[in-house]
């Protein structure tokens, strides 16, 4: 079996439409230049292994005027999609077709006496063969311009002499030109058949500049995709880069709600009669429980999970207020409403659980709330408003000299603060990262442009 590599096909690549125009204007050149030619066609060949002929274009003289008549409902036996050589190539006891000779032996071939012609049997054979006064000719162009490197030997069909065809030919045969003409007018070797055999070559010329011109912008196609994809590729690269490189601002934010949880245990201490969120949500979680042991629903149980889940990770956080809303609206809220109507929960269940999602919703705003941070003694009013304005904040890409606020904050309190000393020194370590998000930012950003302005 041949190797599928050394069986692809390979040939001359012309759009069918541009192929089509210009096999059209080769026969009105052939036939204005022979009078009593009376039919022109023009088939193209390949590629190979195939060698598929297929007729192109057909046209034929008005008869009254100088005009050319284009066939399209005529039949031939190389309509789409044409022969494949297995049809037509010779082979003993076959019927012998002129169009073998042409591909094959890269000759021309002239029906000058088509009754006793060896390549018109199939005419004969019809009754026809009176109509099939015809010179054929071959389209050649070289295999070595055709192709930057020549297919494998086992790529080509095998011809009649059993061996690979084209084997001792520089040339391979992209197109066949028939022209008929009336009985008697055509002798083989003949001025016509010379000038037919000349403007064959120029067709061939025609076709390899077409051909050489498809080939380039298939390769300027090709390298636009492959730099698009080089561009797509080195783009979401360079996304995930400064993606990853982003952490620090994660890591800065993580700092920050120390700082800020710090802030509301202080306002707790001083105020204990304001409502604690993680005392909230463990009373909640707790009745979530009580709820689970006693109800055997199995989607309740499955909601019950899931509701304690997000408060066990709300309790270990201390987010921005909005954040906080955010979970509880969209979030808590839902469940809390799913669980009391699928469930026949005492009235003062009800009412507790009530009272609770409302205190856990005043909770998120104790460390803004101003009234309570007057209340705080022993802490200098300057430090508690820079204190909250740094705790309720978000640091990100936009927060310019941000870092360096927190920096000098908690080097003028850290001995005040739970692991104060240590979010001190985790900033310090941070920010020369952070300084450097935005420098890679811009460098990448400006390779990705010049990558595709140069392209």
């Amino acid at each position: 079996m041949k190797d599928s590599a050394h069986s692809r096909p390979v040939g001359i690549r012309i759009s069918p439409q541009v192929l089509e125009q210009v096999c059209r204007e080769m026969i009105k050149v052939i036939l204005y230049a022979l009078p009593h030619a009376v039919r022109g066609t023009i088939y193209a060949v390949g590629p190979i292994p195939d060698l598929r002929v297929l007729r192109v274009a057909s046209g034929h003289r008005d008869g009254q005027s100088e005009d050319i008549l284009w066939d399209r409902a005529a039949r031939s036996d190389y309509d789409f999609p044409g022969k494949v050589w297995d049809d037509y190539r010779d082979r003993p006891g076959g019927v012998l077709e002129a169009m073998a000779w042409c591909v094959e032996g890269q000759r021309s071939w002239t029906a000058d006496d088509p009754e006793r012609d060896s390549r018109s049997a199939r005419k004969q054979r019809e009754g026809r063969a009176d109509e099939d006064h015809h010179h054929m000719e071959p389209v050649l162009v070289r295999q070595s311009d055709l192709w930057d490197q020549a297919p494998h030997p086992e790529a080509y069909p095998e011809g009649s002499s059993g061996h690979p065809i084209w084997q001792d030919s520089h040339w391979a045969t992209v197109a066949v030109v028939k022209i008929h003409f009336p009985a008697g007018t055509i002798r083989q070797g003949d001025r016509s058949t010379r000038i037919i055999k000349e403007l064959s070559h120029s067709l061939g010329t025609q076709m390899l500049s077409l051909h050489a011109r498809e080939v380039a912008l298939e390769k300027e196609c090709r390298l636009t995709r492959e730099r698009l994809d080089t561009q797509n590729s080195l783009a979401h690269e360079f996304r995930n880069l400064v993606s990853q490189i982003g952490f620090a601002y994660r890591a800065v934010n993580n700092e920050i709600s120390f700082l800020r949880e710090s802030w509301e245990d202080l306002v707790l201490r001083h105020h204990p009669d304001q409502p604690n969120r993680r005392d909230i949500l463990r009373h909640l979680n707790d009745i979530l429980v009580e709820i689970k042991a006693t109800r055997r629903s199995g989607q309740t149980s499955e909601q019950i999970t899931k509701l304690a889940t997000i408060q066990e990770e709300l309790m270990e956080s201390c987010l921005l207020p909005r954040q906080n809303q955010t979970w509880f609206r969209e979030k808590i809220q839902p469940l809390w409403a799913y669980i009391l109507s699928a469930t026949d929960l005492p009235e003062f269940t009800k009412r507790l659980i009530g009272e609770l999602l409302d205190a856990l919703a005043r909770s998120f705003h104790i460390g803004q709330d101003e009234s309570l941070r007057r209340g705080i003694g022993g802490i200098s009013e300057a430090v508690k408003n820079r204190w909250v304005g740094l705790a309720y904040r978000e640091f990100n890409n936009r927060s310019d000299g941000a870092l360096n606020d927190y920096i000098e904050f908690l080097g003028q309190v850290r001995s005040e603060l739970p692991r104060g000393r240590y979010s001190l020194n985790n900033l310090l370590c941070l920010k020369s990262l952070v300084d450097l998000v935005p420098e890679v930012e811009r460098r990448l950003n400006g390779s990705l442009e010049r990558l595709k302005t140069n392209g």
